[in-house]
C-alpha cells in the first residue's frame, strides 16, 4: 500500500528499478531539450534528482538496490552535464556538484552516498514512533543517530573539507573556502522567475558560465588579452570577475540597489 518493497533483494532491485526510472528517462530527456537552462536545471535539481528516490533511500536498505542507485546517480550526472553544457572531466568537479548549495555545489546529492544515513534516520524515527522493540540493522548500527537533513550536511561538509585538503593549488583551495560564504550560492537556489524583476533570470550562455565558474571549470579553451586592458584573461574567468574597465561592477551594483527599492516600495516605505 505505501509502495515499499517486501520481497526478496532480486524482487526488490526489479521493484526500485520499475518505479524509479518507468518516467525518469522521459523526464531527463524533456529537460535536455529546454532552451532555458536555468529553468532546466532548476527542475532537475528540485524534482528528478535525489528527491526522486528519497522514497527508496528511507524505506529499503541500500544493498538491495546499490545497482539501481548507481544507475539513477549517472542519469542524473549525464542530464547534469547536458543542461550545463560540459562534461565533469575532473571527478573534484563532479564531487562539488554533488554538494548542497551552502557549501558550493549544485544540489546533485548522490543516493549512494546518502541512501545508509536517509535509512537509518527513518528506522530509529519509525522504531520510535511506534514504540517496539526492532532488531537493529548492522547499516543503522555504524550510522550515528539523527536526523537525515543533519547527516546529509554533515557528509557534505566532510567532502568539501576533503576538497579543500585536496585542492592542488592555493588558488583552487581559496575558490572552494569562498564560495561557501554566506548566499554565494543563493543564484543556484533562486527561482527563476520574473515575478521580483529579472535579476533572478539568466540568459542561458550566462547561465551555463556562472555555473562553469563556480565549480572551477574553464570558461574559455586558453589564454586570450582582456579586449579592455590587454590584461590576460585566463581560462577561469577569473579577470573577467574584476576587471576594472567594464561597466560589470556597477550593473551588479544597480540591480542589487534597484531590487532593493523595489521592495521597499512594496513594503510602503
Amino acid at each position: 500500500m505505501l509502495g515499499v518493497p517486501l520481497g526478496s533483494k532480486v524482487k526488490n532491485a526489479a521493484f526500485i528499478r520499475k518505479k524509479l526510472f518507468s518516467r525518469l528517462d522521459l523526464a531527463t530527456d524533456k529537460l535536455k531539450e529546454f532552451e532555458d537552462s536555468q529553468s532546466a536545471f532548476y527542475l532537475l535539481r528540485v524534482s528528478f534528482s535525489i528527491v526522486r528516490a528519497t522514497h527508496f533511500m528511507r524505506t529499503t536498505p541500500l544493498a538491495d538496490w546499490s545497482c539501481e542507485s548507481a544507475d539513477f546517480d549517472f542519469e542524473i550526472r549525464s542530464a547534469a552535464e547536458t543542461i550545463l553544457g560540459f562534461v565533469f572531466e575532473d571527478e573534484s568537479t563532479y564531487l562539488q556538484a554533488c554538494l548542497t548549495p551552502s557549501l558550493g555545489g549544485f544540489g546533485l546529492r548522490r543516493t549512494t552516498v546518502h541512501a545508509d544515513t536517509a535509512y537509518a534516520a527513518s528506522f530509529i524515527e519509525a522504531r520510535a514512533e511506534s514504540r517496539e522493540s526492532w532488531t537493529v540493522p548492522a547499516s543503522v548500527l555504524a550510522t550515528p543517530p539523527c536526523s537525515q537533513k543533519v547527516a546529509s550536511y554533515r557528509i557534505d561538509k566532510q567532502i568539501h573539507a576533503r576538497l579543500v585538503e585536496q585542492a592542488p593549488t592555493r588558488r583552487e583551495k581559496k575558490r572552494l573556502q569562498r564560495i561557501t560564504e554566506p548566499h554565494a550560492g543563493a543564484w543556484v537556489t533562486a527561482v527563476p522567475s520574473t515575478e521580483d524583476g529579472f535579476g533572478t533570470v539568466m540568459k542561458p550562455q550566462v547561465f551555463r558560465t556562472a555555473a562553469a565558474y563556480r565549480l572551477g571549470h574553464t570558461v574559455i579553451p586558453y589564454e586570450i588579452p582582456c579586449p579592455l586592458c590587454m590584461q590576460t584573461f585566463d581560462k577561469h574567468g577569473d579577470h573577467a570577475a574584476c576587471c576594472e574597465r567594464t561597466g560589470d561592477n556597477i550593473v551588479r551594483h544597480n540591480r542589487v540597489r534597484d531590487l532593493l527599492a523595489r521592495f521597499c516600495s512594496e513594503g510602503l516605505l
